[in-house]
């Protein structure tokens, strides 16, 4: 078998499943959550749709609110690289009532038929692929034409985070402390808007719709905190300055025109 770029990572993200996805989740609160609501907001104006894929689907708090959207898909349906975290997303689900389907997989070799959902999702996972365009391939692939991806990933021109952050990281680079507390280390890239369109159109998606939200303080990820930066980013949008990048695209491309 080919090994791709990311299959190298399967150890570390089982270790990442431990640390991180150890045990089911509540739905957090969209009042502190900015890319928890968004995300979900986005979906929900894709609705109705017969099924929908979460690529990359972590610890399943996505499928689980999509889940109690009005018109929610019949079928849902959720992979990641780690069969741990998978299991943590199974109970997440099962907590609010519901079920979905499961399927461990490499986003750069997802094991569904071509054009097999209506809409798919995939929230801050192209930005630790090693081949990010290989992935988007892929979300295109198992995407019927005309249906639509909802994709969010971290943007590199986050300007306001960076700002508020500056003298701490400043202070932390002087320091040599930088990475000291991170436990696992993987792939990271950070996009600008106009790349993210790129990968898209290379895969045959067309951007219908593009945001950037949410900023953040290190070390102060309090309720409070959060509401405050929240306000801050409702009063100044639209604007591209936030920590991440969603976008809404369209499938306009068959398959077989896709980029190889």
């Amino acid at each position: 078998m080919v090994q791709l770029p990311s299959d190298y990572l399967q150890e570390v993200y089982d270790r990442r499943a431990r640390l991180s996805y150890a045990a089911p989740v509540g739905l957090p609160d969209p009042t502190v959550d900015r890319k928890f609501a968004r995300i979900v907001a986005l979906v929900s104006e894709q609705l109705p749709a017969r099924n929908l894929l979460d690529a990359g689907c972590g610890d399943g708090r996505f499928l689980a609110a999509i889940s109690r959207l009005p018109r929610a898909p019949e079928r849902l349906a959720g992979c990641d690289i780690s069969g741990r975290i998978l299991e943590t997303a199974a109970e997440t689900v099962a907590r609010e009532g519901s079920a979905a389907e499961f399927v461990p997989a490499n986003l750069e070799r997802l094991p569904f038929p071509d054009e097999a959902f209506d809409v798919v999702l995939c929230v801050q996972v192209i930005e630790h692929l090693v081949a990010p365009q290989l992935g988007v391939d892929q979300l295109a692939r198992v995407l019927r034409r005309g249906g639509t991806l909802v994709l969010s990933t971290d943007n590199a021109d986050n300007h306001v985070s960076r700002a508020l952050n500056m003298p701490r990281s400043a202070m932390v680079r002087a320091l040599g402390l930088a990475g000291r507390r991170q436990k696992v280390s993987f792939p990271h890239t950070s996009f600008t808007r106009a790349s993210v369109r790129e990968l898209l159109s290379r895969s045959g998606l067309l951007v219908e719709h593009e945001e950037t939200l949410k900023f953040h303080i290190d070390n102060l990820d309090i309720a409070p905190v959060k509401r405050v930066l929240n306000m801050l980013d409702r009063a100044m949008s639209p604007h591209g300055v936030g920590d991440i990048i969603a976008v809404v695209a369209r499938k306009v491309a068959p398959h077989n025109s896709l980029a190889a």
